[in-house]
């Protein structure tokens, strides 16, 4: 019975994830599982695995103001794992400020000139599944990526309809009843998985855009980013292999932040360009395997 009980609420507060095209069934964005690289972090967004000790998420998503991730298990391939450190990139800048309701624009200076990025490493390596490699190189102008996420539902019409990111009745509930049996924080775990297609249409040092198209413009299943969809990759595919591009990390606002809504047709949503990172990405895994072979 509790299994049944258990099952009866996973279903019941799925939910579909991302903003799609208005003229396409919401189904056809459906996946049945996520890639075996993708990891649910704890509350919300997602992280990638790039080596068997380490994974990458953009900074945001990691909440070290009112939880203590070292120590903490996380689910990874299915397997629980521990987080043993977290680096944070040194041009990382958490917010904490008050940006109004009025103009964008000090808050898109902000977003535009901080390196949202971070390196979790794992207490335990992972050998059941395989990391995703990074893209290396520089020409992301005009590919054609699948991106994954289980945020806000929404279309371009509309745009996000922002509440549908949160955690429904159900799914508190369950939360809430599992709360004595586990040390595992609550996930997007039980969320409904979606993929979408983009163009990236430009390119800077340390972000790829894209814009989400309408009509005839569009891919078939053309998407963008809801709230709720930080961390989701970016991916291209050589002979099936996937490849991480970026990582999915804030959208541009064009309006008073009180009257913006995300997700309508034309809005850019902003990446982490993964290729940029490569070489700090690097440096801090070269660093560490340096550090833990003079410990053994």
């Amino acid at each position: 019975m509790k299994k049944i009980i258990i099952f009866v609420l996973m279903v019941a507060f799925n939910s579909q994830a991302v903003v799609k095209r208005h003229d396409v069934k919401s189904e056809l964005y459906e996946l049945k599982s996520p890639p075996e690289y993708y990891v649910d972090m704890p509350f919300e967004g997602t992280a990638v695995l790039i080596d068997k000790n380490w994974l990458l998420a953009p900074a945001h998503v990691i909440y070290t103001f009112y939880y203590d991730y070292l120590g903490k298990p996380l689910e990874v391939g299915g397997v629980e794992n521990r987080i043993e450190k977290i680096v944070f990139h040194p041009e990382y800048v958490h917010d904490q400020t008050d940006w109004g309701d009025g103009n964008p624009q000090p808050l898109m200076d902000f977003l535009n000139n901080h390196s949202d990025i971070a390196l979790i490493k794992l207490s335990n390596s992972v050998t059941h599944i395989n990391p995703i490699t990074i893209f290396s190189g520089k020409t992301e102008l005009g590919l054609k990526v699948t991106v994954y996420g289980k945020g806000a539902v929404g279309n371009g019409l509309t745009g996000e309809i922002r509440e549908t990111k949160n955690a429904g009745f159900l799914e508190k509930a369950y939360n809430w009843l599992r709360q004595p049996f586990t040390e595992l924080a609550p996930t997007q775990k039980f969320r409904q998985l979606n993929y979408y297609n983009n163009v990236i249409t430009e390119v800077d040092e340390r972000w790829i855009r894209f814009k989400f198209d309408a009509d005839e413009t569009a891919l078939p299943l053309e998407g963008t980013i809801g709230a709720g969809d930080s961390g989701g990759p970016a991916v291209i595919f050589h002979d099936d292999i996937p490849v991480l591009v970026g990582l999915a990390s804030w959208v541009e606002i064009d309006s008073p932040l009180n009257q913006f809504v995300s997700g309508k047709y034309n809005s850019v949503a902003v990446f982490v360009r993964a290729s940029s990172f490569k070489n700090w990405i690097d440096e801090v895994l070269n660093e560490n395997r340096r550090s833990d072979e003079s410990l053994q």
